[in-house]
């Protein structure tokens, strides 16, 4: 209850926030997506046109919620436009409505957050979903610099010396993009990104399957995801609380809680490598492996709490040639032939694993697999 009052006091101050603003007139494309927060790091601006009240990307707040999505960018939707994003597209899909608590930049340990926080709106059924991509290293970031006391229980002070994972790759392309652009103005972006590729800069690595072709950034996924690495060993242990307190509050509540695994491209090409054209082969099998590794881990907390744990990775490798993210791009975001198939896969294989599981539970993994 005492959770309950506390988040009906954080609507009033966002929505009171968001109609000042609103007063003022001031113009949409000044508005940010994401504002600081010193308990969820970031959330979404309730002051964006597109969002809610919360700063959801709803068009409002509803009094009650028959299923709420949790996640980070790959539940908002971040390269499609809001009625193209997936949970949206589920909405229309299954014919009933969809919370969209999607935040870029989110990891596991926000999504245990924005749980509380929501529970407000006495939600039926949650589905939180997992990005291999960095959700476990963000856990990590939340635990040890968030304020929040919940995020602290996830912490253990011996942590507090280690050194956080090697992002320099990610780095140093981003920097490479952003001086060409500026020194060839007359280029469009991809073909900087093919130039750039063809100097074989770390992170533009240039990749053609099917009938796709973008650019991976296989050494920032793999360092995000490297168990041996001790920050992203400690961000799976974090992860491991955070799913179990989790279980315990749809016990507590009453919901029903499945987790959606949700793999990255790098790795749905790493499972096809016999099919594509890549750059640096073993440098996609190490990622490969890696995160192979993480889904298996994944997968067996879910299994040792018995929550339904759904992998789309086994779904999405399918179509992973078939123009699903944006092309001649960095980007590993799906584009909106990529949420639809997500949205069918929900509907499809998610929604009738959750209903089953109010029942009865499989002994391993929840309802997984679900291919």
């Amino acid at each position: 209850m005492r959770a309950q009052v506390l988040t009906k006091l954080r609507q009033l101050e966002l929505l009171q926030g968001f109609l000042s603003k609103a007063a003022c007139g001031q113009a949409p494309q000044d508005i940010p997506r994401n504002i600081h927060d010193p308990a969820f790091l970031m959330r979404g601006s309730p002051e964006h046109p597109e969002h809610d009240a919360l700063g959801m990307r709803n068009r409002e707040v509803p009094s009650r919620a028959e299923l709420v999505v949790i996640g980070d960018s790959q539940v908002y939707g971040a390269c499609v436009r809001a009625e193209q994003c997936w949970p949206f597209r589920l909405q229309v899909e299954s014919d009933q409505p969809v919370y969209n608590a999607g935040v870029e930049g989110w990891g596991s340990v926000q999504y245990a957050l924005a749980v509380e926080e929501l529970l407000s709106l006495s939600p039926r059924r949650i589905i939180v979903s997992l990005y291999t991509g960095n959700d476990i290293a963000e856990a990590f970031q939340c635990a040890r610099a968030s304020t929040s006391p919940l995020a602290k229980s996830f912490w253990n002070p011996d942590w507090a010396g280690l050194p956080l994972a090697d992002l320099s790759a990610k780095d140093r392309a981003d920097r490479a993009v952003a001086r060409l652009t500026a020194e060839r103005p007359d280029l469009g972006h991809d073909e900087i990104l093919a130039e750039l590729g063809q100097r074989g800069e770390p992170d533009v690595a240039p990749c053609t399957i099917e009938a796709s072709r973008f650019y991976l950034t296989d050494q920032f996924r793999l360092a995000v995801q490297d168990l041996s690495h001790p920050a992203i060993a400690a961000g799976l242990m974090i992860t491991r609380k955070v799913l179990g307190h989790l279980r315990d509050l749809s016990l507590n509540y009453g919901f029903s809680l499945g987790i959606m695994l949700i793999p990255t491209r790098e790795y749905l090409v790493s499972t096809r490598l016999d099919e594509a054209e890549v750059r640096d082969r073993q440098a996609l099998e190490r990622l490969g492996l890696a995160e192979a590794t993480m889904l298996g881990e994944l997968r067996s907390a879910c299994a040792d709490l018995d929550l339904p744990c759904f992998d789309l990775s086994g779904y999405l490798r399918h179509f992973v040639g078939g123009r699903i993210y944006p092309q001649d791009s960095r980007d590993g975001h799906p584009n909106a032939k990529g949420c639809e198939l997500i949205a069918r896969f929900v509907r499809d294989r998610v929604l009738p694993g959750l209903q089953a599981s109010n029942h009865v539970r499989a002994a391993v993994g929840g309802v997984y697999p679900m291919y």
